[in-house]
């Protein structure tokens, strides 16, 4: 079955989503929580919340694919061990999930690189829910990454010749293959091709035991510095506003993602409040942003098409 090119070509595309999913994206782009797109869809067998929220970012002609998502996930939630051929950025504001034997909770950041396996992965005990923000996008290698309504149909029609269980997908003939390949090769005819990992296994930054350094000629802002991986990014941060502090309008040569995670913030002359996502494009200009009354940003940014590597610490 041959890959949708544009969103257009989605029959039963929601006008009502987040503009993110859209495009096309020729500047700064911010989305409000109540402007994303509520569907809770899942090729991972239940268990997504409705408070879950999906933003964006998509637009083919001009090489943008970078997924921005806010999960909320319920004590169904039931991933198998697994991989994927693009990066993933998750950070947990709220709730707790278990890594195979590892318990990631508030403030956690997990790196989990194309090829690299992890899981099986569930909301921990004694947790009702699990809140994850989620960042997916082309790795190093550049494999392209599919569209999220590509991902939809394709999960709608599957479910229709196929049952799933906790992540896998059963076929009449009994054959069993995880959801997101069974996915990939209804999309494209073709298994996935995975890259040459880059690494071993996944990374976790605990924020909470990192501290937070003063951003040089930013009066009020300070940088938590998570990591930065590859010659091309994720460059992962938080970033702290004090009341009344601003951060100016600047313009990078790569492309972020930004999360309000608590607090509130002015873009343009509109308050923005947690949980608002925002997504610069590389070498566009992008506007101020002041914090009357303080903000937490959570920054990831990656290199732009030319692959051109990141500058260590530019907000």
């Amino acid at each position: 079955m041959a890959k949708l090119e544009t969103i257009a070509d989605v029959p039963d595309a929601p006008k009502k989503d987040s503009p993110g999913m859209y495009g096309p994206i020729v500047g700064a782009m911010i989305i409000s929580e109540d402007e994303a797109s509520g569907r809770t869809y899942t090729h991972r067998g239940g268990g997504r919340l409705p408070g879950s929220r999906r933003y964006g970012f998509f637009d083919n002609e001009r090489g943008i694919a970078f997924s921005a998502s806010m999960s909320v996930f319920s004590r169904e939630r039931m991933n198998p061990r697994h991989r994927h051929d693009f990066d993933q950025v998750r950070f947990f504001p709220k709730g707790g999930e278990n890594y195979g034997k590892e318990v990631l909770g508030l403030g956690d950041c997990i790196y989990i690189p194309e090829n690299c396996r992890y899981g099986p992965t569930f909301t921990a005990e004694g947790c009702d829910e699990n809140v994850r923000i989620n960042l997916q996008f082309p790795g190093p290698s550049r494999r392209p990454y599919q569209h999220s309504y590509d991902i939809m149909r394709a999960t709608e029609e599957l479910s229709k010749i196929a049952t799933i269980e906790k992540g896998v997908y059963r076929f009449p003939d009994g054959r069993r293959q995880d959801s997101y390949e069974a996915i990939i090769r209804h999309l494209t005819g073709k298994p996935v091709d995975y890259p040459s990992p880059r690494y071993k296994n996944y990374i976790v930054m605990h924020s909470n035991h990192h501290t937070w350094l003063p951003l040089e000629d930013r009066p009020g802002v300070s940088v938590k510095h998570l990591g930065y991986f590859n010659e091309v990014g994720p460059n992962i941060k938080l970033v702290k506003l004090e009341p009344g502090a601003t951060l100016p309008s600047n313009t990078a040569p790569f492309q972020q993602v930004r999360f309000v995670l608590d607090g509130e913030i002015i873009y343009g002359e509109r308050q923005y409040d947690a949980v608002s996502c925002m997504y610069f494009p590389a070498n566009q200009s992008y506007p101020a942003i002041a914090s009357p009354n303080g903000a937490t940003l959570f920054v990831v940014q990656t290199a732009w098409t030319d692959m051109k590597p990141l500058p260590f610490c530019l907000i």
